[in-house]
This record gives C-alpha cells, sequence and structure tokens, in this order.
C-alpha cells in the first residue's frame, strides 16, 4: 500500500507540475509571437495614410509573415516521425497499442511548429498540441522513472494535467484523459490522474495567475421555449459537426494534402490563405477566443455570425489538411459558437422569450463535444467555467441530441475517424486490437512434415508414426503448398500409391500477412490438427494449430482484465 500510494503522489507531482509548466510557456510563446508576427489590417491603413506608410507594411504583415512560417512550419514537418504531424490520435492509439509509444521528438517538433502556425493567425486551436505535448511528457517521464506508473496512466495523467491547465478545469482533465483517450474507468487509473489534473491547476492558477480564456455570463433556462430550441440546437449541431469532421478525416478531400509535389510548400499555401483571409475577416483566424467570447456574450450579428460560421469550417480544414498544425477542438468551439448565435438571432423572431447566450454557449460544448468524442468532459468544461448549475445542464441537453445525430456519421470521434483511415478502429477494444497487431507468421510453427509427392503411402504412414503428428502437407521442389494429407486417408489407400496421386482435399490455408483476428474468423469452422501458412507467392512457411489461436485469444482477454480491474501492489 505504501509502495502504492508513494506512486500515486509521484505522479502527481511529477507530471502536473512539469506539465502544467510546459503548458504556460507553450501559451505564453503564442501571445508573445503572436504580438510580432500579427497586426491589425484597419489599424496598419490608418497608419500608413497618416504617417505616410508605404503598402509594404501590409505585404509583410498579411502575406509574406504567413507564407514564410508556413514554409518554415512545412520545413519542419520533413523531420518529424513518419513527416507527419502527431496529435490526439497518436496518443489514443499509444495507450491500445504497446507498438505505438509516443516519441518526445515528435512531441516537441509538433509542439513548436503549432506555436508558429497559431501566432501566425492559422485557422487552428491550441488545445490539440496540448494534449498531444502532456501525453508525451508523461510518457516520457514512465522512460525516465520506472518506478512511476503504468505507461498508459503517465499518459493520461500527462493529457489531464494539459487540459486542466489549459481550461482551469481539473475535473475535466480527468474525465477527457478518461473518455476520449484511455476509454476505461478503472481505479487503478483513478487516483494518479486526478491528482496530477489537480496539480497541474492549482500550478496554473496560484503561480501563473490564469486567467479563463473565455467569459461566460450566469444563465439559467427561463422557460419550457428554451428547452425546445437547446434540442433543435443539438440536432444542428450533429449535422454541422458532422459536416466539419468530414472535411477534416474524409479521404476524398486527400488531395488538399499534397497540392504541390514538395510537401513542404503546401503548409505556405494554407498561410497566405489566412493572411489574405484576416484582411477582411482577421476574427476567423487564430485561436479566436475573443471572437467566442463575443458570440457567447451575443455581441456578433446574424449575418456575422453566418459568415463566420462557414468561413471557419473552410479555412480551418484547408489549414489542418494543407499541413499547418494544430488543434481542431478549439474551432469547433468557434463553429459551435457561431452557429448557436444563427439559430438564436433566427429563433428569436418567432419566439422572443429564448435566451441567445444559453443557446450559444450549449451550441458551443455540443459541436466539441462531438468532434472529440467526450461528452461528460464538455459538460464539465462548462460547469466548471461558469460555476452555473443550469449552464452545465443547458449544454448538457444540447451535447446528448448533438452526440446522437453525429455518432452516425462521424463514430465516437473525429480522431476515430483518422485512425479509421488508418484502418485502425478503436471501438473494437483493447483486445481485439491486440489480436489485429498479431501476424499470423509470429505464431508459426516450421516443424511440420511434408512430402514432394514421390513417396509411397507406406513410407508417408512410417514419416506420420516418427513425427508423432497425424497430418502433413505435400509440396513442390520449390516448396509451394499442393495438397493436405492425414493418416486416416492414407490408412484408407494402396500403401504403394505415391503421394502425389491421392485425392486433392480442399483445406485452410492461411496467408502470412494475416493477424490473428482475421485467422479466428478464416478458421471457426477448422476441423482438424493443424493449419497450412503460405506466403503471398503460395510457398509453404510452416503451421499453426488451433490451440495457439486460443492461447492469443486468452492472452488478448487478460489484456483487457488488467486494464480494467488490476491493482498495483
Amino acid at each position: 500500500m505504501f509502495r502504492k500510494l508513494t506512486a500515486v503522489v509521484l505522479t502527481g507531482l511529477t507530471v502536473g507540475t512539469v506539465v502544467s509548466c510546459l503548458v504556460q510557456i507553450f501559451l505564453k510563446s503564442v501571445d508573445f509571437l503572436s504580438i510580432i508576427f500579427k497586426r491589425d489590417f484597419e489599424s496598419l491603413l490608418v497608419i500608413s495614410k497618416s504617417q505616410n506608410y508605404d503598402i509594404i507594411n501590409i505585404i509583410v504583415y498579411f502575406i509574406l509573415i504567413p507564407t514564410v512560417i508556413g514554409l518554415i512550419v512545412g520545413f519542419i514537418r520533413t523531420f518529424n516521425k513518419d513527416k507527419r504531424w502527431h496529435g490526439p490520435p497518436d496518443v489514443i492509439l499509444s495507450v491500445h497499442q504497446e507498438k505505438n509509444e509516443l516519441n518526445i521528438k515528435s512531441g516537441f517538433l509538433t509542439s513548436l511548429a503549432s506555436v508558429l502556425s497559431i501566432s501566425s493567425g492559422s485557422s487552428v486551436g491550441q488545445y490539440g498540441p496540448l494534449v498531444h505535448f502532456g501525453a508525451t511528457i508523461g510518457a516520457e517521464l514512465k522512460k525516465l522513472f520506472h518506478q512511476l506508473p503504468d505507461y498508459k496512466i503517465l499518459v493520461g495523467s500527462g493529457v489531464a494535467s494539459a487540459i486542466s491547465a489549459g481550461f482551469g478545469a481539473p475535473l475535466a482533465g480527468l474525465i477527457f484523459a478518461r473518455e476520449v483517450i484511455l476509454r476505461h474507468q478503472s481505479l487503478l487509473s483513478f487516483s494518479p490522474i486526478l491528482l496530477s489534473s489537480i496539480i497541474a491547476y492549482v500550478i496554473t492558477v496560484k503561480l501563473f495567475e490564469y486567467e479563463p480564456a473565455f467569459t461566460i455570463p450566469d444563465v439559467t433556462i427561463q422557460n419550457p421555449y428554451t428547452i425546445l430550441f437547446l434540442i433543435i440546437s443539438g440536432v444542428l449541431c450533429g449535422v454541422f459537426a458532422s459536416i466539419y469532421s468530414y472535411f477534416l478525416s474524409s479521404r476524398k478531400l486527400k488531395f488538399l494534402d499534397n497540392i504541390f509535389s514538395k510537401s513542404y510548400l503546401n503548409p505556405a499555401l494554407a498561410g497566405l490563405m489566412c493572411g489574405l483571409v484576416a484582411i477582411k475577416f482577421p476574427e476567423v483566424t487564430g485561436i479566436g477566443s475573443e471572437t467566442i467570447n463575443n458570440l457567447i456574450n451575443n455581441n456578433i450579428n446574424l449575418k456575422s455570425a453566418v459568415i463566420f460560421l462557414l468561413l471557419k469550417i473552410i479555412l480551418t480544414t484547408l489549414c489542418i489538411r494543407m499541413g499547418l498544425v494544430g488543434g481542431i477542438f478549439a474551432p469547433a468551439l468557434f463553429i459551435g459558437a457561431s452557429l448557436g448565435v444563427v439559430i438564436s438571432n433566427i429563433g428569436i423572431n418567432f419566439i422572443d422569450q429564448i435566451d441567445p447566450i444559453i443557446i450559444a454557449v450549449s451550441s458551443m460544448a455540443a459541436v466539441g463535444s462531438c468532434i472529440i468524442g467526450g461528452p461528460i468532459a464538455n459538460v464539465l468544461i462548462i460547469f466548471e467555467l461558469t460555476s452555473n448549475y443550469e449552464a452545465a445542464l443547458s449544454a448538457g441537453i444540447c451535447i446528448v441530441i448533438a452526440t446522437i445525430i453525429s455518432s452516425k456519421f462521424i463514430g465516437q470521434s473525429t480522431f476515430d475517424q483518422i485512425l479509421n483511415n488508418k484502418k485502425i478502429n478503436i471501438s473494437i477494444g483493447r483486445d481485439f486490437l491486440y489480436l489485429k497487431n498479431i501476424e499470423v507468421k509470429q505464431i508459426v510453427e516450421r516443424n511440420y512434415v511434408s512430402f514432394l509427392g514421390d513417396e509411397t503411402v507406406d513410407k508417408a504412414l512410417k514419416t506420420f508414426c516418427d513425427a508423432g503428428c497425424s497430418e502433413g502437407y505435400v509440396v513442390d521442389k520449390n516448396n509451394i503448398l499442393l495438397n493436405k494429407v492425414s493418416i486416416v486417408e492414407l490408412l484408407k489407400s494402396n500403401k504403394k500409391l505415391l503421394i502425389n496421386k491421392i485425392k486433392f482435399n480442399k483445406f485452410i490455408k492461411i496467408n502470412e500477412n494475416k493477424n490473428i483476428l482475421q485467422a479466428i474468423e478464416d478458421c471457426k469452422e477448422f476441423v482438424g490438427e493443424s493449419i497450412p501458412v503460405v506466403s503471398n507467392s503460395g510457398k509453404m512457411i510452416g503451421i499453426f494449430s488451433e490451440n495457439d489461436l486460443f492461447k492469443c485469444y486468452s492472452d488478448a482477454q487478460k489484456i483487457r482484465r488488467d486494464v480494467e480491474t488490476t491493482e498495483e501492489d
């Protein structure tokens, strides 16, 4: 018990402290570089006229800087693992498959590129990179200090700390880590993750004087009409979240990933587009926290909200697909808030008793929930930001409806869709993922009985007796599998008959590159001693038995039980 208590405290103190400090470095870096890289177009225009500035200032801040930063980001990506950006989908995968552990180099490069992308005005968020970096720090701490708890718990602790430090919401951090990343609710993970989240919150608030990114006023459900519009908002949020997710993850838009043959040029073009859009609509570039505040406080009119809604979806899609790096959650909050303003402004023409603020706040939470797959976490974020029970309940109504709609189109989250594109289905569970991760060739037994076909039945029977088995395989001189014979069949045959004259039998054979889950499905009606494994060219590789499949399945079930129920000594 003392050992467990020590591990929990060490995890909370170490992960919570390190991640909260690094999150603040990330956020302060974004703020500092934004001052350098970004300018307001109208202000520059006024300065140009009053002080005889030329057009060069506008070109520098709205064309040159976004393009150059995009080029730098694209160049950084060539040094990253797999030459791509890493994010929450990689975090989810790392705790579901052991061979996909997080890499500190990828975490650092992705975070650096994200800081540059956000500070130059790219339409991306900060929370995705923070989640990935927090998880990476947790994973790295596990490598450095083996006495800390399980790898998955360290990753979950890093994620919770990042959310807690970023939102000032420690309970939401706990739930986010377990609901979105780990996807289980074991008692083993509860204590270290919660403690890490609380430590991160305390350090962020007390040491760095944290101020919430969003200012949400007190709201109440004043009448039944509000509930009606929350339901309507939920339906529309589910639809728009699905559209947004489709644009981000659809293979049909993959051409955006490779517009130029030189991959580092794609982010440069995306940066240029953001710069040009910022001339007329600066509100939709960058994280957009100020605009979200204006939206949820009902300070934006209907026309502007519609423009913001459409532009944000398009611009974020272009940024993410073309290689600028950042999160998709903050843009989802922006989209949801814009949609809420549109709904409330239209609805108020029919029923003037609805509260536009509660609709905007709830819609913001609903779209965000659909995108990340964290309904409970989003309800808690609203509650912790507002300390308003009714605001959380209102968001809950909208989130429930939206989640039902979006789940029909995108599954649990956009992260799942991205993994599905790589043929990784997280929803099947850790046990099945384990089985999918093992190829048949990894369990092959290469000691088997084979015949070239010129042996007599009598000789083959003696071979079976010496080997102590009842099945063998007929191959040609190139080891191509031709037939399968059994001792029962040979006992019924003429003893002088050659093996290659035995009647061909229809039998199951498995390609060496198939995984165990596929093999179990293919062999579900198999009866016999062994199953042959062949290469793509048909060459005999070896055999495996039903017992080998049962052992793999048993190991998979043990992994599932350990994750959900095992306690440390």
